[in-house]
């Protein structure tokens, strides 16, 4: 039963469980459930769906850079830390070829979700608001169980001389060890919340999005703040555009329901677009405002442009091949040195850290996958209808989401591990859906196009009786001594 794969998949997600001991390779569960479930995702490929998702180019993309991580192995320093990027993106294609094998045997698949994986949404939400309150609590469950959930090798480093921005007293991770990884992950889970609502009708879920949503700027996360009210804003005025768009198509035949909708719209439209203005000026007045947050944004981007520079400097020298697999932190020790940077960095950008790995060919497929991956998205928001079209805007403001917060952070085409599950279904939920939605089309196209026009017998004679038809206007013709103008079609 693919759906109980899913819902197994997606209660993972956020307590990956790391159950290996410190000091052998932290392997999370659901990296394990996976791999479990290669045998029978290949074999109902075999059985079908294969030649489909070969046909993707999106698919196609991710084969591709796939064999390219394997391939960098050969020109990497260190070929071990190449490992897990493999896999993982292993993962991410194996957990998309599941989603989409489940949604077409399971239509109620969205549904059938809400129990195994929202929950822990709230509960990592719940997490985060407690950890920022008390950070004794945080202290005290890093030190204790976040191993489990974590990775011990990861909790550990903590403690070793390795740290991470959860020990800051303005941040909060909760299950995460980065606060703005954390940002991240609710922030996607929000928007992905309000796309399934959109389809199940679910107020329970819709409810977790506004949680997760709200928990954002709890994290401590300044990038995934601005986010949390840039993107949902534009998913709302992209939808008052949408609709009077329609309207203004609807207006060109004339009739004088379809101007009074098309003026209804404007102003709707008018409203929404100075609403997200008024919003924006609101959030750049207090941004500015508050000097603290304002210094801190700064200074982030500072050191992210200090970090980027030894990216450029090792891109002019070798820019074919890259760095491979460990030869960032080979090189930038001594970058760190002469630039005054206290410790050594990973790339903070995904596009740089995938040339860093795997040369320009990585780099070119990751940005391909990005490409495919939004044009997919819109695309669906243009051409879909519906409650379809809205799970396409804010699936759009996920993917979004996840390729922002990526060029500023250390992650990955997929954002992080926890994010594998619900960026597959959703993506996965759009490539089924834009073949139904097409599929409907040409059907109501063939069945008849001219329907409206002549109506069916059981259309004429609605009821049993004397058999007078009752024919539209369009078949009886005009009427002697009365305006046609509301007939006419001009």
């Amino acid at each position: 039963m693919p759906w109980a794969a899913v819902c197994l998949v997606l209660f993972l997600a956020v307590p990956q469980f790391y159950l290996l001991p410190e000091g052998s390779t932290d392997v999370a569960a659901s990296t394990v459930v996976t791999i479990l479930l290669v045998p029978g995702v290949l074999l109902a490929a075999r059985r079908g769906s294969g030649v489909e998702l070969l046909r993707l180019g999106l698919f196609r993309v991710l084969i591709t850079l796939l064999v390219v991580r394997l391939l960098a192995l050969a020109w990497s320093p260190d070929p071990r830390a190449g490992l897990p990027l493999i896999a993982l993106l292993g993962q991410f294609v194996v957990t998309l070829t599941l989603m989409l094998q489940a949604l077409r045997q399971d239509p109620a698949l969205l549904r059938r979700i809400e129990r195994w994986y929202w929950p822990w949404i709230v509960a990592e939400a719940a997490l985060v608001l407690v950890f920022r309150i008390l950070p004794d609590v945080e202290d005290a469950f890093l030190r204790s169980i976040a191993g489990i959930v974590s990775g011990q090798n990861t909790v550990a480093a903590l403690f070793t001389g390795s740290p991470n921005n959860v020990f800051d007293e303005a941040k909060s991770g909760g299950v995460f060890v980065n606060a703005n990884v954390a940002g991240l992950f609710l922030g996607v889970n929000a928007v992905a919340a309000f796309a399934v609502a959109a389809v199940t009708g679910s107020r329970w879920t819709r409810v977790v999005g506004f949680v997760a949503l709200a928990t954002v700027p709890v994290t401590g996360s300044k990038s995934a703040t601005v986010l949390a009210v840039v993107l949902p804003a534009s998913v709302f005025a992209a939808r008052r555009l949408i609709r009077a768009r329609r309207a203004a198509e609807s207006g060109a035949l004339g009739h004088g329901s379809h101007r009074r909708r098309l003026r209804r719209a404007h102003r709707q439209l008018t409203l929404g677009l100075a609403g997200v203005a008024l919003l924006g000026v609101v959030v750049a007045v207090l941004v500015a405002a508050d000097l603290s947050f304002t210094q801190a944004l700064a200074k982030s981007f500072g050191d992210r442009t200090a970090i980027w520079g030894f990216g450029a400097e090792a891109f002019l020298r070798d820019p074919l091949l890259g760095l491979g697999y460990g030869g960032w932190d080979a090189g930038f020790g001594a970058y760190a040195r002469e630039h005054d940077i206290y410790r050594s960095f990973p790339p903070h950008n995904v596009l740089l850290a995938a040339w860093a790995a795997t040369g320009l060919a990585g780099l070119v497929l990751s940005a391909v996958f990005f490409v495919l991956t939004v044009r997919l998205a819109v695309r669906a928001v243009l051409t879909g209808e519906g409650h379809y079209r809205t799970f396409a805007l804010w699936t759009t403001a996920a993917i979004a989401w996840t390729v922002i917060h990526g060029l500023g952070d250390n992650t990955e085409i997929f954002g992080d591990i926890h994010l594998i599950p619900i960026l597959s279904l959703l993506v996965a939920y759009l490539i089924v859906g834009d073949r139904e939605e097409s599929n409907d089309n040409a059907t109501a196209h063939r069945r008849d196009p001219a329907t409206s026009a002549v109506p069916a017998v059981g259309d004429v004679h609605s009821e049993p009786g004397t058999g007078d038809a009752q024919l539209p206007a369009a078949v009886r013709g005009p009427r002697s001594g009365t305006d046609q103008a509301g007939d006419r079609i001009s």
